[in-house]
């Protein structure tokens, strides 16, 4: 029995070339890329296909969507932890020196458990010569006294994440309340 070759319009069949493949469903027509791998146990290299658009008679609307292994994302807390970096005033700083930005990073995630700044490196509190929770208290007053905001009143931004998914970041949606409390305090959140 011969092997009858299926017909194709001809603004589909120029798409049918080495290392592609068209396949048709319903009235559609679907260009993918078509290479082959070894299966044990198959006696002969089994087919894969890619999918790379859809052709119509205009050309072929290729795919803007990328497969991202959901077993390598990070999810972080982001909102809360960049703005209180961000508010933080440089009174508070400079009695600190050069080692404002670790003691800032240790008060931050203890308000934030799933803080971002955890996947950094984070020294121990042991290492300085500090009382943390006047610090902490200090920050907070501070950052009343300069933005008339408490670090409880940005709590509505813990819930948005810093999503790391292989080598990009992304920020999670960010709801009306939250934006409202990121326009009255000037706040931007970019990666």
């Amino acid at each position: 029995m011969p092997v009858t070759q299926k017909t194709y319009p001809e603004w589909v069949q120029q798409y049918r070339t080495r290392g592609k493949t068209v396949k048709k469903k319903g009235d559609s027509y679907y260009l993918y890329k078509r290479t082959s791998k070894r299966v044990p146990g198959k006696k002969y290299p089994q087919p894969v296909d890619t999918y790379i658009g859809i052709i119509t008679p205009e050309g072929v609307i290729e795919s803007d969507k990328r497969k991202v292994s959901l077993t390598d994302i990070e999810v972080w807390e982001y909102g809360f932890s960049k703005a209180v970096a961000d508010l933080c005033p440089e009174g508070w700083k400079k009695p600190l020196g050069d080692e404002w930005e670790d003691i800032l990073k240790i008060i931050i995630c203890s308000w934030s458990e799933t803080s971002y700044l955890q996947r950094g490196e984070i020294r121990s509190r042991e290492e300085f010569r500090c009382q943390f929770n006047t610090q902490a208290a200090s920050l907070s007053r501070r950052i009343w006294k300069e933005h008339k905001v408490e670090p409880k009143d940005l709590a509505p931004l813990k819930r948005i994440y810093l999503l790391k998914i292989g080598k990009e970041n992304v920020i999670s949606k960010i709801d009306p309340e939250q934006q409202e409390i990121l326009d009255r305090l000037g706040l931007k959140l970019e990666v």
